[in-house]
């Protein structure tokens, strides 16, 4: 924003606050000794202490980051390098092994200015001899960050660009990558896509190699948001923003000034002028009337002027519950059970809320998200919920105003996993909970939910 002359004072205070906030939360998560870990907890893990030192980076940017942080993550980071100068990942959700957690690390202590330390050095070294055996597309884009990051100039770094190049398939005009393992959060599916073809446009660009690859894979991300904005993981959503915000900066500047007119039903026109001051930014229209509900609906999008126009049209609505239509009959991944031992209760009341979940396919998720609606007017007695905590039957849980969102790590197909918490009615009235919901965190695709469920406070 800043870069295009967009950043007002208001909006600037709003993203500092924001990113106060997230710096602040991200410093929980390190582990004493130097490291970090999924919820702060010893041990440290390799994969998230380089993640974690790429985000403190790139805030950095943008947001006074204590040095002393990045100084104890790099260090942690380098005192866990092999003699052969690689890392293992044994700790965490990575089945790519030793080529991507190597090429993953080297390029976090790149990117954080050590890329003239010896050993950072060794395990380019590593990452130059053994990525041109590297079959798995994601393996391959990690060592070609690495690589670029490293010399985008070399050879190799130029030989291993051209071999995953080779691996992207294409349908019509997008170009996109598949894995073959989970990627290191444990994304696989529609989600690894977006991951690995992130990672691959992204070491592309940095190589200046392949454009027209690279501009068949940002049509596949364009295509890829979902309509709330964001690409269904934190991890797709993370690497598709790297990559646009790359893009933008090779892209350039406009060509000259165009006039969009987009129109609902030709009752509610709004126009938006681009021109190079506001060419990469996002611009959001909202039409919120002239929308019939009982016919066919028209949104009507007129450019008048050069350049392209990447856009993406979504609705939102809301219907009762009961009038929602019923969802194809398939197999849930998770199912998830919930009983409230009453309904009907009075002010001060506590009611108990027993939760049943079970994964229906064989083997293990790494991290099961649960999220269980909370009524308005009730209070969460939070202490239950800490000591399963304290008991190992769940990981982590959050609290906001309606749900309760709980962290399951490791959850295993070996029968049902059941316990309960307690809320505490507050004010009289008839209302009904939020839907609950169960699914896979780096999957979302597998979404089991549960409609609501009405209770009476006298």
């Amino acid at each position: 924003m800043q870069t295009t002359g967009q950043a007002s004072p208001e909006l600037q205070l709003t993203a500092e606050k924001y990113v106060g906030t997230g710096y602040q939360r991200l410093l929980t998560f390190e582990v004493s000794g130097g490291g970090f870990s999924l919820f702060g907890e010893p041990p440290a893990q390799v994969f998230l202490s380089a993640y974690g030192l790429m985000e403190f980076n790139d805030m950095a940017r943008v947001y006074p980051v204590d040095d002393a942080v990045m100084e104890r993550a790099s260090g942690w980071l380098l005192s866990q390098q092999q003699p052969d100068g690689t890392w293992q990942v044994s700790d965490y959700r990575a089945g790519q092994g030793t080529l991507g957690a190597t090429s993953y690390v080297a390029w976090a202590l790149i990117e954080a200015g050590y890329e003239d330390t010896p050993q950072v050095g060794k395990a380019i070294s590593y990452v130059r001899e053994f990525a041109s055996q590297e079959e798995d597309a994601y393996n391959l884009a990690l060592a070609a960050n690495a690589l670029a990051a490293y010399d985008p100039k070399h050879g190799t770094t130029q030989a291993v660009i051209n071999r995953l190049h080779e691996m992207r398939l294409q349908e019509g005009d997008t170009v996109y990558w598949q894995m073959g393992a989970a990627s290191f959060m444990g994304a696989t599916g529609e989600s690894g896509s977006l991951e690995t073809t992130a990672l691959a446009a992204y070491a592309l660009m940095r190589a200046d190699a392949h454009p027209e690859a690279v501009s068949g894979a940002l049509a596949y991300l364009v295509q890829g948001k979902d309509s709330w904005g964001t690409w269904g993981t934190t991890q797709a959503t993370i690497l598709t923003l790297k990559t646009l915000l790359l893009a933008t900066e090779k892209a350039g500047r406009a060509e000259g000034a165009a006039t969009i007119s987009v129109s609902l039903n030709k009752e509610q026109t709004q126009q938006i002028v681009i021109d190079e001051s506001n060419a990469d930014v996002v611009h959001v229209v909202v039409l919120d009337r002239g929308f019939s509900p009982s016919g066919a609906n028209r949104v009507q999008i007129e450019v008048e002027g050069g350049g392209n126009l990447m856009y993406q049209v979504a609705t939102s609505y809301y219907l009762p519950w009961d009038q929602v239509p019923p969802e194809p009959e398939i197999k849930e991944l998770i199912t998830i059970d919930l009983d409230y031992d009453r309904t009907a209760l009075a002010v001060n009341d506590t009611v108990t809320v027993d939760v049943g979940l079970k994964l229906n396919e064989e083997g293990v998720v790494k991290m099961a998200l649960i999220d269980l609606g909370v009524p308005p007017g009730f209070t969460v007695l939070s202490e239950d919920l800490s000591r399963l905590v304290e008991q190992g039957i769940i990981a982590r849980y959050e609290l906001t105003g309606r749900q309760i969102i709980i962290y399951l790590e490791d959850f295993s197909s070996q029968g049902w996993l059941r316990f309960n918490y307690r809320l505490r009615a507050r004010f009289p009235m008839r209302a009904q909970t939020p839907p609950s919901s169960a699914y896979d965190y780096y999957n979302p695709a597998d979404l089991t939910v549960r409609a609501p469920l009405e209770v009476v406070v006298e």
